[in-house]
C-alpha cells in the first residue's frame, strides 16, 4: 500500500524524463523501491532516495516538512474546526450524506453489475437461447432436440447444460413447504464449476428417464427445513410427492440467473428421442472452450442454424436464420442487463448529489476563509507564504472530508440495510452486496478528492493585494472582492442546475410510476386473497383427481365466514410467464401478411373464475356449471385475441378453436372478455385463451397440477389467512400452502422496481432541492452581511423597504435563473437516458419541464426573500454611526 501511494506521489516526476528512457527508468525506480521498502527503509528515507535528495540536511529538511510541517497543520486545524462546532457539523453532516449516498448507491452497482459471478472463471459463462422475431418473441426458451444437437454439433463449448426453474415442493423437513427448484441436465454443475459443500452433485448416471429420484439441496434450505443435519445426504425426503434421495448440499449463496433455486433436480431427457420440437422450455448455459470468444461462438452458431434444417434431414421446426434464430450472450450480461441503466441512473443521481453537497460545503469554506482574512493577513505579514496557506486550507479540506467520509460510510452501512429491505425481490444479487474493499477504496478516494478540491477553493483568493488590504482596513470592513463574489454565484449556479437535473429525472419517474399505478390490470383487485397450491402426482395420479380436489377444497373454503366465492386459475397475473402455444382457428387460413396462429397465454380455470375475479364479459358468455366434462368443450377469449384473428368480439363468437397439444377436439368460443394484464402492467395485453379443468381433463386426459386459488371476500381478506391454511390442512395436511397474500399485493409486488427507483430518485431530489435551497440562502445571506453599509445609505437617502428588498431579490433571481437555464440545457440532453424506464410519459414531457423549474424557483425564491426581508431592517443611522 505505501508503494503505491509513494508511485501515486512521484507520478508526475515520470514526465520530466525524456520520452526514449522514461519506461526503463520507471521501471527500475519502482523494481528498487520494492527491494528497498522490503529491506525496512523507512517512508522518509523511500521519498529521499526516490526524489534524488542528498546530504544531512535537504534529509533533515524533508523530515520537517513531512513529519513536523504537515503534523502542526493537522493539529491547528483540528483546533480551528473545535473552535466552530457549528460550522463543523454542518459540513460534516452535508459531505456524510453526499459520501454516504453514494457509498452506499456504488456498493449496489459494484456488487450486482461490476463484480463478476460467482462462479469460477465467470467470463467464460454464456446463455444459449432462441427467438421466433415473426411471432414477436426476442428472446425465447430452446427445445430439448435443438439442445442436443447443439451439444453434438457445436465446438465452441467445452460443455453446454439445460435447465428449467419450477416451483417445487419438498417434504421431510418439519413441515412441508412450496421453495423455488430447478430440473436440469448433470452439465450444468459442471458448467459452473461448482461442486457440492458435502455429498455430490447428480451424474450423467441419474440424469436418466429411468433413474431413481435424486436431488441435491440448496445450502439454504439445508439449514432451514433440515436443521443444518449433515446426515441428510443418503436420505429420502418428498419431492413433490415422491420419495426422493438427497445427493448432496450446495455452498452457501449457490443459485443459477439469481433465481434463488432452493432444490435441484435432474432433468431425465431421454436423449435419442427427437421428436415434440415444437415443446421450448430449457434454458442453456455453457463454458466457452478454451481460446474462444462469445463473439466467435454467435459466429459459429449462426452457421449451425444455417445448415440445421439440412443437417436435421428434414425434420420441421428447426432454428433457421430468420423465422427461428439462436442467440448467445454472456451470462453476466443476461444476470445484470434488465437492472443495469436503473442502477446507473442512481449511481448518477447521487453523484449530482455529492456535487450539489461540495459546492455547499466550498461556499461554507469561503464564508469561513474571508470571515479569517484578518488572521491570514497577520500570518502573511509575519512571513507565511502563499504555499503555506494553500496546506493550510487544504489540511482542513482534507480532515473534514475523512470526517465526511466516515460519517459517510456509517450512512451507507445503514442505506444499504434499508436497500435490502426495501428493494424489489427481482434485483438481482442484492444479497451479494458488501461494503467491500473496492467500495471501501471509492469512498476513500470520492472523499480525498473532495477534500483537495473544496479544500483549495478557498485558497485561490488569498493574495497578496488582498491581504494588504485587509491589513490596512484592520479587518473590519473588507468586502468581498468581484472574484469571489463571483465564484460564490457560480457555485450556486451550479446546485441550481443539479438540483434542477435530479428533479427533472424525479419528476418523470414519478409522473411515469403514477401512470403505471393508473393502469388497470383487467380485474377487480380488492378484497380477493390468493395461494398456491401443488397436487403430486403420486397422491393425485388421474387427471381427474385434479378438479375433483378443487371442488372440495372451494366447498370448504366457500364455507367461511366473509367469502363469497372461491376460483382456481393456472396462471397468476398480472405477471407471468408466456405460454405461446401453437393453436388452430377453424375457418382461418394462415397467412404470411396475417398473424402467427399462435396464443400468448393459457389459462386453465376452475369454478366460477371470472365472476370471482370482477373480469367483465363483453360479448357472450362466461363459464357457467352446465359446462362440465361431459359436454361440448368451450372456451372463453379475451378482446386481444378476437381483435388479432376475427376483427371484432361479435365475429369471434360461435367459432371454434382447437388448443395445442390435445389431439382433434375443437373448442366453440362461447364469450368475450376484457383484456387482462398478464405479461406485466407495462406491457400490452396479449392473446388469452380460457378453458374449464374438468373439460382438459376430460378431453386432453391434462389438469394443471399447479393452481392458484382465488377467494373473494366481503371485508378485510387478511383476517381469513388462519381459517385458509386450516380449511386447506383439513382437505390435505400434506400439501404445502404457498404465497398466501392479497390480490392488491400480488398487483403491487409487480410495480416494485419501479417504486423502489422512483423512491430513491424522489429521495434524492428532494435532498438537491434542499442543499441547493441552504445554498442560495447561505450566499444571499452573505451578500446582505456585505452590502450592509450599502443598504444603509440607500434607506439613509430615502430609498423605500420595498426598493431594497427588490434589490437583493433580483440578485438571487439572476443567479438561480441562470442555473435554471444550464440546468434546463443538461436536462434536455439527460433525460434521454430514462427513456427505457418510462412508462406512459415522453422523456421530454412539457409538464414535468415546465412544473419542476417553477417548483426550483419558487424554492430558490423563499430562500432568497429571507435575506431579502432581513435587509429592508437595516437601521441606517447604526450604520452611518458605525462609519
Amino acid at each position: 500500500m505505501i508503494d503505491a501511494v509513494l508511485r501515486l506521489l512521484l507520478l508526475p516526476a515520470r514526465w520530466l524524463v525524456p520520452g526514449e528512457e522514461r519506461d526503463r527508468w520507471w521501471e527500475e525506480w519502482c523494481s528498487d523501491l520494492h527491494a528497498l521498502r522490503g529491506g525496512g527503509m523507512s517512508v522518509v528515507d523511500a521519498v529521499v532516495w526516490g526524489m534524488g535528495i542528498h546530504g544531512a540536511a535537504a534529509r533533515m529538511r524533508l523530515e520537517e516538512v513531512v513529519m513536523d510541517g504537515w503534523m502542526k497543520e493537522i493539529r491547528h486545524s483540528i483546533r480551528g474546526l473545535l473552535r466552530a462546532p457549528g460550522f463543523t457539523a454542518v459540513t460534516v453532516a452535508t459531505l456524510a450524506l453526499g459520501i454516504g449516498a453514494n457509498t452506499a448507491i456504488f456498493s449496489v452497482v459494484n456488487g450486482v453489475v461490476l463484480e463478476p459471478l460467482p462462479y469460477p472463471d465467470s467470463d467464460e459463462l454464456v446463455t444459449v437461447s432462441s427467438a421466433f422475431p415473426t411471432l414477436g418473441f426476442e428472446t425465447f426458451w430452446v427445445s430439448p432436440p435443438e439442445f442436443l444437437e447443439l451439444q453434438e454439433r457445436a465446438r465452441s463449448f467445452e460443455t453446454l447444460g439445460g435447465w428449467r426453474g419450477s416451483q417445487t415442493s419438498v417434504g421431510g423437513g418439519e413441515r412441508p413447504e412450496r421453495i423455488q427448484g430447478a430440473v436440469a441436465t448433470a452439465e450444468v454443475f459442471e458448467v459452473l464449476g461448482v461442486s457440492a459443500l458435502f455429498g455430490r452433485t447428480f451424474g450423467p448416471d441419474d440424469d436418466r428417464p429411468d433413474a431413481a429420484p435424486v436431488a441435491v439441496l440448496s445450502h439454504e434450505l439445508w439449514e432451514r427445513s433440515f436443521g443444518g443435519d449433515r446426515s441428510i445426504v443418503g436420505r429420502e425426503i418428498e419431492v413433490d410427492g415422491a420419495l426422493t434421495t438427497v445427493l448432496g448440499v450446495m455452498p452457501p449463496g449457490f443459485d443459477l440467473r439469481d433465481e434463488g433455486i432452493e432444490i435441484w433436480e435432474p432433468l431425465g431427457l431421454d436423449r435419442g428421442m427427437r421428436t415434440n420440437r415444437g415443446s421450448h422450455f430449457l434454458n442453456l448455459v455453457g463454458r466457452l472452450a478454451p481460446g474462444v470468444s462469445v463473439q466467435s461462438a454467435r459466429t459459429e452458431l449462426e452457421g449451425l442454424v444455417a445448415g440445421w434444417e439440412e443437417a436435421s434431414a428434414g425434420a420441421g421446426h428447426v432454428p433457421t436464420p430468420d423465422n427461428h434464430p439462436m442467440l448467445i450472450d454472456s451470462l453476466h450480461e443476461q444476470v445484470v442487463s434488465p437492472v443495469r441503466t436503473a442502477l446507473f441512473v442512481l449511481l448518477g443521481a447521487v453523484g449530482l448529489v455529492l456535487l450539489i453537497a461540495c459546492a455547499n460545503v466550498a461556499n461554507l469554506l469561503l464564508a469561513r476563509a474571508e470571515a479569517r482574512q484578518k488572521e491570514v493577513s497577520v500570518r502573511v505579514a509575519l512571513g507565511a507564504g502563499r504555499s503555506r496557506l494553500m496546506r493550510q486550507f487544504l489540511t482542513e479540506g482534507v480532515l473534514l472530508a475523512a470526517l465526511g467520509g466516515v460519517a459517510g460510510l456509517v450512512l451507507a452501512w445503514g442505506g444499504l440495510e434499508l436497500l435490502r429491505a426495501l428493494g424489489p425481490g427481482e434485483l438481482p444479487r442484492l444479497r451479494e452486496v458488501s461494503l467491500d474493499a473496492p467500495v471501501l477504496l471509492f469512498t476513500g478516494g470520492v472523499a480525498l478528492l473532495t477534500g483537495v478540491l473544496f479544500g483549495l477553493a478557498p485558497a485561490r483568493y488569498l493574495t497578496g493585494s488582498t491581504m494588504a488590504s485587509t491589513l490596512r482596513d484592520g479587518g473590519l470592513r473588507s468586502t468581498a472582492g468581484g472574484g469571489k463574489v463571483r465564484l460564490r454565484s457560480l457555485l450556486v449556479v451550479s446546485e441550481v442546475a443539479l438540483a434542477l437535473i435530479l428533479t427533472l429525472g424525479s419528476g418523470l419517474l414519478i409522473r411515469s410510476f403514477s401512470a403505471l399505478t393508473a393502469v388497470d390490470p383487467g380485474f377487480e383487485t380488492g378484497g380477493l386473497l390468493t395461494f398456491e397450491l401443488y397436487l403430486p402426482a403420486a397422491s393425485y395420479p388421474e387427471a381427474a383427481d385434479m378438479p375433483a380436489f378443487h371442488t372440495g377444497l372451494a366447498e370448504r373454503l366457500g364455507a367461511l365466514a366473509g367469502v363469497e366465492a372461491v376460483a382456481a386459475m393456472s396462471g397468476l397475473p398480472p405477471r407471468r410467464d408466456l405460454s405461446a402455444n401453437d393453436t388452430e382457428f377453424e375457418g382461418l387460413e394462415r397467412r404470411e401478411d396475417g398473424p402467427a396462429h399462435n396464443v400468448d397465454y393459457y389459462q386453465t380455470v376452475h369454478g366460477p373464475y371470472l365472476e370471482t375475479m370482477g373480469i367483465e364479459v363483453v360479448a357472450g358468455r362466461g363459464f357457467t356449471s352446465a359446462d362440465r366434462g361431459d359436454t361440448q368443450p368451450v372456451a372463453v377469449v379475451n378482446e386481444t385475441l378476437a381483435r388479432v384473428f376475427y376483427g371484432d368480439a361479435q365475429a369471434a363468437l360461435g367459432r371454434r378453436i382447437r388448443p395445442c397439444c390435445g389431439g382433434d377436439v375443437w373448442f366453440e368460443i362461447v364469450g368475450i372478455v376484457d383484456d387482462v394484464k398478464q405479461g406485466g402492467l407495462d406491457v400490452p395485453a396479449g392473446t388469452e385463451l380460457y378453458t374449464l379443468a374438468e373439460q382438459t381433463a376430460t378431453v386432453f386426459g391434462f389438469a394443471p397440477r399447479a393452481m392458484h386459488l382465488v377467494l373473494r371476500t366481503a371485508g378485510a381478506s387478511e383476517g381469513l389467512v388462519p381459517a385458509v391454511r386450516q380449511a386447506v390442512a383439513s382437505a390435505d395436511p400434506t400439501l404445502p400452502l404457498a404465497g398466501l397474500r392479497t390480490m392488491d399485493e400480488v398487483v403491487a409486488g409487480a410495480r416494485a422496481r419501479p417504486r423502489f427507483l422512483t423512491t430513491l430518485l424522489g429521495v434524492f431530489a428532494v435532498v438537491a432541492l434542499v442543499l441547493a435551497a441552504v445554498g442560495t440562502y447561505g450566499v444571499m445571506s452573505y451578500a446582505v452581511a456585505q452590502r450592509r453599509k450599502e443598504l444603509g445609505i440607500r434607506m439613509a437617502l430615502g430609498a423605500e423597504a420595498a426598493t431594497v428588498q427588490r434589490l437583493v431579490l433580483r440578485r438571487g433571481l439572476v443567479v438561480t435563473g441562470v442555473g435554471l437555464v444550464v440546468g434546463l440545457l443538461g436536462a434536455w440532453w439527460l433525460t434521454g437516458l430514462l427513456e427505457s424506464l418510462l412508462y406512459g410519459v415522453a422523456a421530454r414531457d412539457a409538464v414535468t419541464f415546465a412544473a419542476v423549474p417553477a417548483l426550483l424557483l419558487l424554492v430558490a425564491l423563499t430562500a432568497t426573500w429571507i435575506p431579502a426581508r432581513r435587509a429592508t431592517r437595516v437601521d441606517p443611522v447604526e450604520v452611518l454611526r458605525g462609519d
